[in-house]
């Protein structure tokens, strides 16, 4: 079991707090500059909170899981080994000879459930001892775990962006379109989820579809004049 101090209370805290706590480790204590998303927090878990930085309490390990611009502002405070979360930030944003990366690959929302078994999850470190600490932590709460880089794990964050951040603002011109035409959003959906379900099984290249890859001009054209 390791003793965790959550410092941050937003989306991707509450799924760590739950996922950890599911696995047998102690969340001591919850850190947040806002007294709501703390209180909020703990009293989900059941755990003290604080919004003093002069209050975080020491433990095993902190998890700093707050916003990339964030990171530097509170890790100073925290004199015990210590890992953010950031996929863009560079291992040496923390300062300190106890410091490591712990990033789970996954867009968060503390009202969604998810299943963080099936949730990447990377760590990187340059003590040996806390990386293993990490990996151990990591294969607790999910079935995917690697150890990668601050350059790779800058690399894997773009993908991760063009994959989710873009692909959902597609959906969202989609859903202003049928909207436009008195269309229900909803019948679309189907296609979403096959679409997405489809590189289960085969290559990006090979499942893509439509008048693009058909080669179908005169759609395209269509297409473009309704833009």
């Amino acid at each position: 079991m390791t003793k965790i101090t959550m410092i941050g209370a937003g989306n991707l805290a509450t799924h760590l707090c739950r996922a950890l706590i599911n696995s047998g480790h102690e969340i001591v204590q919850i850190y947040s500059r806002t007294i709501e998303s703390a209180s909020t927090l703990a009293k989900e878990i059941n755990v003290p909170y604080t919004t003093d930085t002069k209050a975080i309490k020491s433990s095993d390990l902190a998890i700093i899981a707050v916003n990339d611009d964030s990171i530097q502002d509170i890790e100073k405070h925290i004199g015990f080994p210590k890992v953010h979360t950031s996929g863009t930030k560079p291992l040496s944003t923390l300062n300190g000879k106890n410091i490591g990366v712990f990033y789970p690959l996954q867009t968060f929302n503390k009202n969604i459930d998810v299943n963080f078994k099936s949730i990447p999850v990377c760590v990187e470190s340059s003590n040996s001892g806390l990386l293993q600490t990490l990996k151990n932590l990591a294969v607790s709460i999910s079935d995917k775990v690697v150890e990668l880089n601050s350059e790779q794990r800058k690399n894997l964050h773009l993908a991760a962006v063009i994959s989710c951040n873009f692909s959902n603002m597609l959906y969202r011109l989609s859903e202003e379109v049928c909207q436009k035409e008195g269309i229900p959003f909803d019948i679309l959906q189907p296609l979403i989820l096959e679409t997405a379900q489809k590189i289960k099984y085969t290559s990006t290249s090979l499942a893509q579809t439509g008048p693009a890859k058909r080669g179908d001009f005169e759609t395209i054209e269509k297409h473009l004049m309704l833009l």
